[in-house]
């Protein structure tokens, strides 16, 4: 995302990657290229080694979310602020960012820049928190990576219910060791 590494741009100016990042941004992250752009292009023609490329965008992306995480407010500036809780199998981060809208559960929301931290860009908000106090209101949204099965919620809210499943199960066990136990339970 090039908003984002503006952003760190702005914000990071001591680090190794510093130049790298500035002719990244010179050169509109390559998105006039025609066809696949690849680390082996960008080194060559910002004349870097591909091996220290490599290693500088992978600093960038993870600094992008350090600075995400130590100030929000610099990804929070127009409409709602958000923090994204985010997980797809055992790999989980958390974004701070603005929406125009709140979504609703169930949703889908696509998130590319989020793909190399979970392994997916598409996901579904499960829920959503508001906590409410005197000076900050904050908003949360868990979103699970994937494909949502409505029926699988049902399922899994119907167990709840009937007490066949405890919430502590839903923290506890992973997503897989929950299917197989619903599987069981209404196998008719």
């Amino acid at each position: 995302m090039p908003y984002y590494s503006k952003i760190l741009a702005e914000h990071s100016s001591c680090k190794q990657y510093a130049d790298f990042l500035h002719h990244l941004i010179a050169e509109d992250f390559f998105n006039a290229f025609k066809g696949k752009v690849t680390v082996k292009k960008i080194s060559e023609s910002l004349k870097v080694d591909t091996v220290k490329a490599t290693k500088w965008i992978r600093e960038i992306y993870e600094q992008v979310f350090e600075l995400n995480d130590e100030k929000p407010e610099l990804f929070q500036k127009n409409g709602i602020k958000v923090s994204l809780c985010i997980s797809h199998y055992d790999n989980e981060c958390a974004f701070n960012i603005s929406f125009p809208v709140l979504p609703r559960e169930h949703e889908i929301i696509y998130f590319p820049f989020v793909k190399a931290k979970v392994g997916t860009e598409r996901f579904w908000v499960r829920s959503i928190q508001y906590d409410i106090s005197e000076n900050i209101n904050t908003v949360t949204l868990w979103l699970e990576g994937g494909i949502l099965n409505r029926y699988r919620e049902f399922a899994l809210e119907k167990a709840l219910f009937q007490k066949r499943i405890s919430y502590m199960d839903v923290y506890k066990k992973s997503t897989f060791e929950l299917d197989e136990e619903l599987k069981r339970m209404y196998r008719n």
